[in-house]
């Protein structure tokens, strides 16, 4: 059963000779135990997609269901709610706090999600595959884009989320690095039964997808 659809989905921003669609009629779903890439030019409106697939931006049509409920029929709270427990983002802001080391960065999700996390032991398995378990006493100021990056992957996966929604996740790292996160997140959806979403201009993520669908002028297919 998709633990994420989206259905007949049009996003419109603008009115009158300023008016411009974004998405046209697009539908999707995504699987527990699957990794799927969206791919696509600059401006084809894969990070709208991903934005309205988490809930942050409600669509000019269609509807957007989680985890069996639609969006549509929450309130707003009950929708952050269904987020917070439901999605993990990885976005190419990594929205570190920068007054919070790496470690706190995890603590301060504690306070926001007090049940429900990674134990200490899956965090700190986690960081070390990552390459990051040495960085826990450091403030964002004092990585590297590829470690804030891998931080934020971290921190959007220590909640355990059922869906992880991620926009260009590999864009700063090297090789080496891509194949480490490639499989994490192969890892995420074939071991751990969630449905990983990928948006990403990276062909060296190719190989660890289930599924590739491209998005052109707003117009989402699969590739076959």
């Amino acid at each position: 059963m998709s633990v994420l659809t989206l259905q007949h989905v049009d996003q419109v921003f603008g009115t009158g000779s300023a008016r411009v669609q974004v998405l046209h009629d697009v539908s999707f779903a995504a699987e527990p135990g699957e990794l799927s890439l969206i791919v696509g030019p600059s401006g084809s409106g894969k990070s709208t997609f991903l934005t309205i697939a988490g809930g942050l931006l409600t669509p000019t049509s269609g509807t957007v269901t989680v985890a069996g409920q639609t969006y549509s029929d929450r309130t707003q709270k009950a929708r952050d709610r269904l987020r917070l427990e439901s999605i993990g983002f990885v976005l190419q802001a990594y929205h570190l706090l920068p007054y919070l080391t790496v470690a706190d960065q995890f603590k301060l999700v504690d306070r926001v999600k007090r049940t429900g996390n990674l134990d200490a032991a899956a965090l700190q398995a986690l960081l070390r595959q990552l390459g990051i378990d040495q960085l826990k006493h450091k403030f964002p100021a004092e990585l590297s884009g590829g470690q804030q990056q891998r931080v934020a992957i971290a921190r959007a996966l220590y909640p355990d989320p059922a869906i992880v929604l991620a926009d260009e996740p590999t864009a700063a790292l090297d090789s080496p690095r891509v194949q480490v996160v490639g499989q994490l997140f192969q890892a995420l959806a074939r071991e751990r039964g969630k449905a990983v979403v990928i948006v990403t201009h990276d062909v060296r993520l190719d190989p660890f997808a289930d599924h590739v669908f491209e998005m052109q002028d707003g117009t989402l297919t699969q590739r076959a």
